[in-house]
């Protein structure tokens, strides 16, 4: 193409290409390799032979470098031992020391069988590994849940089927989370929505610097329903109790905030300025590290004597803390900033958050809470707005705002 621009007149300058790009081993013609990258490396004009990649020490920690168009290398999606695999997801290991599991849906969107293979995961860990990774390949992490998956369920049982589905991957999030074994989320791209509660419920979080976290459930008219709203509730509880100020409200502000308006943070750092990456996280600059920089976090924690959180209670804000809330909600409809159906998405969310209808500093466990967002996310299901923002994302793939 760049010769016949040359031709044509169309080119910066009439330089002719070099005679080996159409001679030789690079050429096409008789028997060449076609390109400037091969098998056996890429192409150096000054030798006239193809040269193999460097190995360098710090490539050491690229365990599947992104290839070169004709260039040979690694396939992560057949490398090392399969443990299990099917449609949904694939189990395998590099070095019989920590599972990685390896999302193979469009987008890495979370699908029941994939919350399968996420609970089997943690099942082979705990019995005979160091330790679990959460690791696909590309990007993205995960774009959240399958939600063309969740539509057959909910046309044969209504409401009442998705409730059982959300409670099932609720639990594998508590699963997770409570594994005697680290979970580690290896993200790189979106981790939007289920992908964002995923990353929270796992042990530690590895990212690459270009990660986007976030809870978005809010663009098809719904709520977070695997433990989003609650793990924002449990941090704002730990977080005022290591402070002198025991009020909760400040502490859920801007938790409420990101979930009610659907914030991304469009960088990892960014993303820990949201509460969805902490300050013990690991961030990664190259992409090409994430998963040898994750099995070792993981082999870390283990050698550390790791042990799983201590399932406790914590307290809510409660039906004062939720009336708070509501005002400044009262403000933003009536101001026009939000609509009737974004007013009554985040009236739901802060109901969530501080517990429902029960006294302040009430004590409540993370099932509970997890138990207010199936009933959240299953009435707007029900909602006819909200099945509008659902099938104009899934025809668009835009959000609809009504």
């Amino acid at each position: 193409m760049v010769q016949e621009d040359i031709d044509s007149g169309k080119a910066l300058c009439n330089t002719p290409l070099p005679k080996w790009v159409f001679e030789g081993p690079v050429a096409t013609s008789n028997g060449g390799a076609g390109g400037v990258h091969s098998a056996q490396g890429s192409f150096n004009p000054t030798t006239g032979t193809f040269e193999a990649r460097r190995t360098l020490p710090v490539y050491s920690r690229q365990l599947f470098p992104e290839l070169l168009l004709g260039e040979a290398g690694p396939d992560y999606r057949t490398a090392g031992t399969t443990l299990m695999e099917d449609d949904a997801i694939r189990l395998w290991t590099l070095d019989n020391e920590v599972v990685i599991a390896s999302i193979k849906t469009k987008m890495h969107a979370i699908s029941p069988d994939v919350a399968e293979g996420l609970s089997q995961a943690v099942d082979l860990a705990e019995g005979s590994y160091q330790g679990v990774v959460i690791w696909s390949g590309d990007e993205p992490f995960s774009a959240g849940a399958d939600l063309q998956a969740m539509l057959p369920g909910f046309m044969m049982g209504g409401a009442a089927a998705i409730n059982e589905a959300e409670g099932e991957l609720q639990r594998i999030m508590l699963k997770i989370r409570y594994a005697s074994v680290p979970v580690i989320a290896a993200v790189r791209g979106l981790a939007l929505g289920g992908g964002c509660e995923l990353a929270v419920h796992s042990a530690r979080r590895v990212l690459h610097m270009e990660s986007y976290v976030g809870l978005v459930e809010v663009g098809v008219g719904l709520v977070p329903g695997a433990g989003g709203l609650t793990y924002i509730a449990r941090r704002a509880a730990e977080n005022a109790t290591a402070s002198t100020n025991k009020d909760l409200i400040p502490f859920l502000t801007e938790g409420f905030k990101a979930a009610a308006m659907a914030s991304v943070g469009t960088s990892a750092l960014e993303s820990r300025g949201l509460g969805y990456v902490l300050d013990s996280d690991v961030v990664v600059p190259h992409k090409d590290e994430l998963l040898f920089t994750a099995i070792n976090e993981a082999k870390a924690l283990f050698a550390g004597g790791y042990r799983a959180p201590h399932k406790r209670l914590f307290p809510v804000a409660g039906r004062s803390g939720k009336a708070t809330i509501l005002g400044s909600l009262v403000n933003m409809r009536d101001g026009g900033f939000i609509s009737q159906h974004d007013f009554h998405i985040a009236w739901l969310i802060a109901g969530v958050l501080t517990g429902g209808e029960v006294d302040a500093g009430t004590l409540v466990s993370e099932e509970y809470l997890m138990t207010l967002e199936r009933q959240a996310f299953c009435s707007l299901l029900e909602h006819p707005k909200t099945q509008e923002r659902i099938m104009g994302m899934l025809s668009t793939g835009k959000p609809l705002r009504n």
